[in-house]
């Protein structure tokens, strides 16, 4: 049967508005993939806002850390400064005490020292805490505020084999040594005076006085 003209306008607007349900169906998914997009941006944005606001605590973090770092270091620099001033002063009042008691201390070993000199050196070379010299025989001393072995192996090993190089004036003089020190253990005294050194240390009227055993004889070096 022949397909009427009404007919064909009739099916012409049911494609029409089948097309245009279509497209708002088509244009509603499209809003809500833009909607979900904002969404998502929305998300993206806040959370790019959080990170940027955690930047910018971890740096005010760090920068007040690294001014508590500052003061501490100060701190540290201060504490180390008066230790070492401390150190220097009482480096100074244990020279101070062996140097005033070196003739009192050796006359009661009948030793009777004529000349007793502190801090002798040679500048840029090396310097000596305490020497004594009488008649042919030279007595160097290494002043400490707490002796310690290694201290005293130091000393031996390169201080005193180097007195006579330093002091050629002293070249034929009979060279013996001692360690002198505010605070010392048994053992390490002991140590000292198995090595042939003469041993000093403070006595209880703050005064200095000698360790070594009744016995004992200096060794020649």
């Amino acid at each position: 049967m022949k397909e009427s003209r009404m007919d064909r306008i009739e099916k012409g607007m049911e494609e029409f508005f089948r097309g245009m349900a279509e497209l708002r169906e088509s244009q509603k998914k499209t809003d809500e993939q833009i909607l979900e997009l904002k969404e998502s941006q929305k998300k993206t944005d806040e959370s790019f806002r959080r990170v940027h606001e955690e930047i910018l605590e971890l740096k005010e973090s760090q920068k007040r850390t690294d001014e508590q770092l500052k003061k501490t270091v100060k701190k540290l620099d201060d504490i180390g400064a008066k230790l070492g001033e401390m150190g220097i002063v009482q480096g100074k009042i244990a020279e101070d005490l062996f140097y005033r008691n070196v003739k009192h201390v050796f006359g009661q070993k009948n030793i009777a020292f004529s000349d007793v000199r502190r801090n002798l050196k040679k500048r840029g070379v090396a310097e000596y805490d305490i020497v004594a010299v009488e008649k042919d025989t030279v007595l160097v001393v290494s002043v400490k505020n707490k002796l310690e072995r290694y201290m005293i192996d130091s000393f031996l090993d390169e201080k005193l084999p180097n007195f006579r190089l330093v002091f050629p004036q002293y070249r034929d003089f009979r060279l013996i040594g001692g360690v002198g020190a505010l605070v010392m253990d048994d053992g390490v005294g002991r140590y000292a005076e198995k090595k042939g050194l003469y041993v000093m240390t403070q006595n209880g009227e703050g005064g200095a006085m000698l360790v070594n055993r009744k016995d004992f004889t200096a060794k020649e070096f």
